[in-house]
């Protein structure tokens, strides 16, 4: 009897039975190059800070802006959270500042993970005219802050928890707030008051930090909006402020990014009738808001004014959407135009919250930057989640996952841009081949004989980029000439495991949100669309065009695999175990059934190994080379 596929979306782990595409939890993803501090005069990097304090995390991206903040940790991005008060927050995770995993993968121990300090925080002493005072526990300090848990993220355990600490005179850290996992909820406010008189100290400092027991892209909290000052109250969660709160959405229309000549080729196609602005009105009142911007080139000449004229009534606590009229892109002179977009809002009244607090950024200014680049990309560069395939009941065997794509003209496939995620496990040991097809045989068609398949590359091993959310090039020993028109870009497994291509949780195709019919799979030996539950995109990207030069984190197939022999293998009584290869070996991994990394070697001509230590089994050992090859072999200890 022939066992049909059936379809699971979920942003933890796939369940046991579950059968086609799933989704598994990630990282934002912004590359490390685009992190930015705003230049500011308010604030030298290492002066200790006086109240009020206040961050909505609107001046950085990436990282914390560390005239305020010691750490770089958490991730500041706008992409996790839903209806967040302003745009910009700090997502705790179980990834370190350079987007690699706490503990390994494959382990379920938990612990502290990320972790966000401030600067010191002078709460001894205050002036007030020309006199200096002393804080005493009656000037009612409080820090309040927002949280949500999961976001668009991976939902929480209910054994995770976010903790706020307080440091003292003594400088012991001690917990003031402690915050249980959940689903996700709203954003909701907590307000800490400055009870203890220990704590009225020159160097005061507070500092958040998430625990949990998984690893990897797991288990978010996201914090916003952040306020220290004296003089409130319990009752004192009011905020007067009207705020961009999210990623506008557009110009283009299908893809984020695209090649300059593929958008000209057909622009009204390419384009949305408008681009749109959200923002939220986070008192208890209404607000009546402006809003306006401007349209800059990739020269910084202005080329599309929207004046502040025209007004919206905001209600209070509400969400709201601006649809602007959309501007002329084909008149670029340039190969890859840049086109920066600023969006402004001006509430008429109640809007004073981050000016009585002294905040660095301004939540009522927003820059959104469109490339013309040498890929097709539907994702926007973050990815909520990872993409794979689950077998769940269904035996090993050839498993497939294609996206389509359109080229607008004819031209060159060089390669594919891809980002692979670090969650639930360690698959850098998993062999896979990236696909390229003509054409599939779309449902509701039931066979593959129509199938043209234009490229295989065989991968040895997952490569992950040494930065957050980081992508891989993987160039093509031979470019692929292609005809305008649709085509297919993705992989071939041949068992049953998650490889974790990263997802896009916010991309909703046409912007209007529902099944993305874009996306297929096939482990039954006919192609299916996915669940009604998938809306968002996997992270993968076609080069086309001219040839690449220099790109970052490249894999070429042409380099082939490297050339290595291990003996003894089976072991027999030697714990030694030998290395031969024509090439500088520069890493050892060993695995064993369960993927689980037993050795972890990094260094310069490795030729021997003592594997004593290794328990009777079979094993996997991947070896690296001078030259950046891999190759993986069979291992047997006795």
């Amino acid at each position: 009897m022939k066992i049909f596929g059936t379809l699971l979306f979920l942003l933890f782990t796939a369940s046991l039975y579950a059968q086609g595409p799933v989704i598994t939890p990630l990282k934002s993803n912004s590359q490390l190059r685009h992190a930015h501090v705003k230049v500011s005069a308010k604030r030298a990097l290492n002066d200790t800070l006086k109240l009020p304090f206040f961050d909505d995390f609107t001046t950085t991206v990436v990282y914390p802006d560390m005239r305020i903040w010691t750490d770089s940790h958490v991730y500041v991005n706008s992409h996790f959270p839903i209806s967040p008060p302003s745009y910009g927050v700090a997502t705790f995770d179980n990834l370190n500042k350079k987007g690699a995993p706490y503990r390994p993968l494959s382990g379920a121990n938990g612990g502290a993970s990320d972790s966000l300090t401030s600067r010191l925080i002078n709460l001894e002493t205050y002036t007030s005219g020309v006199n200096t005072l002393k804080y005493t526990i009656a000037d009612s300090i409080y820090l309040s802050f927002f949280y949500q848990t999961q976001g668009l993220g991976d939902p929480l355990d209910v054994t995770d928890s976010l903790v706020l600490k307080f440091k003292d005179t003594g400088g012991d850290w001690r917990t003031v707030w402690k915050g249980r996992g959940t689903s996700v909820k709203p954003f909701q406010q907590v307000m800490v008051a400055v009870k203890d008189a220990r704590y009225l100290c020159s160097d005061f400092q507070f500092r958040f930090i998430n625990f949990g027991r998984n690893t990897g892209n797991m288990n978010q909290w996201h914090v916003d909006y952040i306020r220290m000052k004296s003089g409130r109250n319990i009752s004192d969660t009011a905020i007067n402020d009207v705020a961009i709160n999210t990623v506008p959405i557009g110009p283009l229309s299908v893809y984020e990014s695209m090649p300059y000549s593929h958008f000209k080729a057909n622009p009204g196609f390419n384009t949305l009738d408008s681009h749109y602005l959200i923002f939220r009105n986070n008192n208890t009142v209404d607000v009546n808001v402006f809003y306006g911007g401007e349209v800059r080139n990739t020269y910084n000449k202005v080329i599309r004014s929207y004046p502040l004229s025209l007004g919206i009534n905001s209600k209070a606590f509400s969400d709201n959407t601006i649809a602007y009229e959309q501007f002329r892109l084909d008149t670029f002179a340039a190969k890859e135009p840049v086109v920066r977009i600023k969006y402004r809002i001006n509430a008429g009244a109640n809007d004073f919250t981050p000016t009585n607090y002294n905040a660095l950024g301004n939540n009522n200014e927003y820059v959104k930057t469109v490339y013309f680049r040498n890929y097709l990309a539907y994702d926007d560069g973050s990815a909520e989640g990872g993409y794979g395939l689950d077998y769940g009941s269904l035996p090993s065997g050839p498993g497939y996952a294609a996206i389509k794509f359109q080229l607008f003209k004819p031209d060159t496939l060089r390669g594919l841009s891809v980002f692979f995620n670090r969650a639930v496990a360690d698959v850098s040991f998993k062999p896979f081949t990236m696909m390229v097809w003509q054409s599939i045989t779309e449902p509701p068609a039931n066979n593959t004989a129509n199938d043209v398949i234009l490229k295989r590359v065989n991968m040895v091993t997952t490569r992950y980029a040494d930065s957050i959310n980081g992508f891989i090039n993987v160039i093509f020993d031979t470019a692929v000439i292609m005809p305008a028109g649709f085509f297919y870009v993705g992989w071939q497994q041949t068992s049953n495991y998650i490889l974790n291509v990263g997802y896009d949780n916010n991309y909703k195709y046409a912007h209007s949100g529902g099944r993305n019919p874009n996306l297929f799979f096939n482990l039954n030996g006919y192609w299916e669309k996915v669940s009604s539950q998938i809306t968002g995109v996997p992270m993968i990207r076609p080069l086309v065009g001219g040839k690449i030069s220099n790109p970052a984190s490249i894999v070429r197939t042409a380099a082939g695999t490297a050339k290595v022999f291990i003996y003894p293998n089976p072991s027999g009584n030697s714990n030694t175990l030998m290395l031969d290869s024509d090439r500088e070996l520069t890493s050892v991994r060993i695995f064993d059934v369960s993927g689980k990394v037993c050795l972890d070697i990094h260094e310069t001509g490795i030729r021997e190994l003592d594997i004593s230590m290794l328990p009777a089994g079979f094993y996997q050992v991947l070896v690296t080379n001078s030259d950046r090859q891999v190759a993986i072999q069979k291992y047997i200890k006795n």
